[in-house]
């Protein structure tokens, strides 16, 4: 698998579930959020059944618009008080970056989630010197499955679409791949089976982000 990869030029990862797992984390800004609103606790289930989507229309659409602003000042407040301590690299991911690094792809990252705290929690889990640019919401850009994010990196890296490719673990990753015109690698390393993500027919697939390492192990 890893030789798909190298036939690209520049290399966009996903974050939550594709680089990091930082699934507690996230459970636990949820859980802040719906016991202010709804007096009750949330399931990991639940909760992971969220992450990637974009918490404006998200929040607003399961508190009312009228409470959105408020439950996204709630959650972002809980997420910056435990996101440093409850967020892990994915196994491999470091040893992957490096490798690629090494030879010579430009490394970056569209996410949902928002950029400033993305690039503080790469920075705090010392990977973020690896990556040319890393882009999330409140960068000026919509959230994926806007293809805008993508546009940006193409457009910052000077790479063609043709030489990008997008690593991610969501059908919004495919989605988005597939609406900014570039080759998406679905790694079922996230909340979403393989299963799943083959529906959206990706044009690459892994069970894992350390299958696309040499002698890693793919489906």
């Amino acid at each position: 698998m890893i030789k798909i990869l190298d036939k690209f030029d520049s290399i966009i990862f996903d974050l939550d579930g594709t680089l990091i797992d930082s699934f507690e984390a996230i459970n636990d800004a949820f859980d802040e959020v719906f016991s202010r609103f709804q007096g009750r606790t949330i399931t990991f289930q639940e909760s992971n059944s969220y992450v990637g989507v974009p918490l404006e229309g998200l929040l607003g659409e399961l508190f009312g618009k009228e409470n959105q602003d408020e439950a996204i000042e709630v959650f972002r407040n809980k997420y910056k008080e435990v996101c440093f301590e409850k967020t892990s690299l994915i196994g491999g991911v470091k040893e992957l970056l490096i490798y690629f690094k090494k030879k010579g792809k430009s490394l970056n990252v569209a996410t949902n989630k928002t950029g400033s705290i993305s690039r503080k929690l790469l920075e705090h889990l010392e990977i973020g010197n690896l990556f040319d640019y890393v882009f999330g919401v409140y960068d000026g850009l919509p959230g994926k499955p806007s293809p805008e994010m993508i546009q940006k990196i193409v457009e910052k890296t000077n790479i063609s679409l043709s030489s990008t490719i997008l690593v991610g673990d969501s059908p919004i990753d495919i989605m988005t791949a597939k609406n900014a015109g570039i080759r998406i690698f679905s790694v079922a390393s996230g909340n979403h089976s393989y299963e799943e993500l083959q529906s959206f027919n990706p044009d690459f697939i892994s069970m894992s982000i350390s299958g696309l390492m040499p002698n890693g192990n793919n489906k």
